[in-house]
């Protein structure tokens, strides 16, 4: 029961926030309502939830021109779907690196967000 409710409950979040976020002059309520579904999802140990969010809030971040603020959401949508990894495969965390890395996909992102290299 409090899964349900909890998905119900981020549900609603995100659907307030995005008809707040096409609203005029509301252009940060999308991103804060993200902001703030993270935490319990985070809490629950829902990493994939937790990492789908935290892409949506580095899209948002970048659609605002937030550069910064969106390579930080892309990081942690990154750690976060390591953490999912290491939970569903029994897995140390460890295994599955760290940043944002720099194989030729991550350089793709990182270039679509205007993130500094993983050598910067």
């Amino acid at each position: 029961m409090k899964t349900r409710t909890k998905y119900l409950m981020t549900a609603l979040l995100l659907a307030f926030g995005a008809i707040e976020s096409s609203s005029a002059g509301s252009q940060g309520n999308l991103s804060d309502a993200l902001e703030q579904a993270l935490p319990s999802l985070a809490h629950a140990q829902d990493y994939w939830s937790a990492s789908k969010i935290s892409l949506q809030l580095a899209n948002e971040r970048n659609r605002l021109n937030e550069g910064p603020a969106a390579c930080q959401a892309l990081a942690e949508s990154l750690d976060y779907y390591r953490m999912a990894l290491a939970k569903e495969t029994n897995t140390p965390l460890s295994a599955f690196g760290t940043g944002l890395g720099d194989d030729e996909g991550m350089r793709d992102i990182r270039a679509r967000f205007g993130c500094p290299s993983a050598t910067a």
